[in-house]
């Protein structure tokens, strides 16, 4: 970690020669995220961590797009400081830039981020409003995530589609127990819900 970074700070210091503002962002950006990776007490994670951490992404992802997307987070702040499992929120995130949006050009990608209390329990969502999912593969996430087990080949024959979900889904599990975890629910053309 200390070499990586060391190797961080002298990018930034190259930015700040050059006068490169987007260079800086991005590096200050990742250097974060490297912070929250290594060094972050599980214990203390929260829902506001977890935002921070996907601002932090979508920095870097911006620089990265050629496209305009909108964030909206609609949490409450008395949950902000909620207990979760870390790295929840960003792989679903990033699932709908690399599944939702690649898959759907629209005038706007958004994605919304919404969590409430019901008698019991936090819950949250991630919705996007991309390409959404056909039937028969919303079935084999839907499946694999029951059965807690990986779906094999994606359609277009990549390994490793589901792997994030199904990831997140048995970590939120092992934290909290067998009841918790993902459910995700989507349309062709009409976006993704998890």
């Amino acid at each position: 970690p200390h070499f990586l970074y060391n190797t961080v700070e002298t990018i930034n210091c190259y930015a700040v020669i050059e006068d490169s503002r987007e260079i800086r962002e991005i590096v200050d950006a990742m250097a974060f995220m490297l912070r929250y990776a290594l060094h972050t007490n599980l214990n203390e994670i929260t829902i506001a961590n977890e935002l921070n951490h996907i601002r932090n992404y979508l920095i870097i992802l911006n620089h990265r797009m050629e496209r305009e997307f909108e964030i909206d987070v609609d949490i409450p702040p008395g949950l902000l400081l909620e207990k979760m499992v870390r790295f929840t929120l960003q792989p679903l995130v990033e699932n709908a830039f690399e599944h939702g949006f690649r898959k759907r050009i629209s005038e706007q990608h958004r994605i919304r981020i919404h969590a409430w209390t019901d008698e019991e329990d936090l819950l949250m969502t991630v919705e996007d409003n991309g390409a959404g999912i056909p039937a028969d593969r919303l079935a084999e996430i839907r499946s694999s995530l029951s059965s807690n087990r990986l779906s094999g080949k994606a359609p277009e024959g990549r390994l490793g589609d589901g792997i994030g979900l199904l990831n997140v889904h048995r970590r939120v599990q092992m934290a909290f127990g067998e009841r918790y975890g993902l459910s995700i629910d989507g349309e062709p053309g009409k976006g993704t819900s998890v």
